[in-house]
């Protein structure tokens, strides 16, 4: 076979932060044990199913509150900084990079071609128009990026969910090692949370910078 029979996002994305969460569970609630087991064939592909479908379920509350709600309504999306790119003295110190605008001359070649469409719907014009659809070298450049994008953002809410967890059992439950693990998952979070800025804008960035054209 030419092609792999799955996703690899589909597969990856999915599995690393359920797996993450699995392990969580197990820390702080005692189940599943998985953690030190010598699991049979079957145990073990029932543990990857459940791992998977763990994963699957994360992605939901990961994108509405993380791109929908942190990006979304607090940051802008990168569509929208590419084009304005003014943010407050705080953000820029924050996010170094986020709120970088394009060129100038690329920024009035996309306002000439799209009117005054901006925002989401500047997006999807963008995105489905055929300087993006027929280019196929593009195409599979923006899906590397919404793939490492996507793994980014869904083990970045699995860190967080799983830090948190670790430290109010911690409070309230001591035990060897608990505020440790849940520091360390608090500032993976953090640092999984900046690369998903990266990914994010590079995905529009690479889009704009093609629909804009060369002056």
């Amino acid at each position: 076979m030419d092609k792999l029979p799955f996703d690899p996002y589909d597969f990856f994305g999915y599995l690393a932060s359920g797996l993450l969460l699995i392990v969580g569970m197990n820390l702080v609630l005692g189940f599943p044990n998985v953690l030190g087991q010598d699991l049979k064939l079957v145990n073990g592909f029932a543990l990857i199913l459940g791992i998977y479908v763990a994963g699957q379920i994360l992605a939901t509350p990961s994108k509405t509150l993380l791109e929908d709600f942190v990006v979304g309504r607090l940051l802008r999306k990168p569509s929208e900084n590419l084009i304005h790119g003014k943010a407050g003295q705080v953000r820029q110190l924050l996010f170094p990079g986020f709120y970088k605008a394009l060129p100038p001359q690329a920024i009035l070649r996309i306002a000439q071609k799209a009117g005054k469409l901006s925002g989401e719907d500047l997006f999807h014009h963008v995105r489905f128009s055929e300087e993006v659809c027929a280019n196929d070298k593009l195409v599979g450049k923006i899906d590397s990026f919404r793939n490492k994008y996507g793994f980014a953002r869904n083990l970045c809410f699995a860190s967080l969910l799983v830090g948190l967890a670790l430290i109010i059992k911690a409070v309230f439950h001591p035990g060897p090692s608990l505020v440790e693990y849940g520091i360390t998952s608090l500032v993976a979070s953090l640092f999984l949370f900046y690369r998903y800025l990266k990914f994010f804008r590079q995905y529009s960035y690479e889009m704009l910078s093609v629909y804009a054209g060369k002056g």
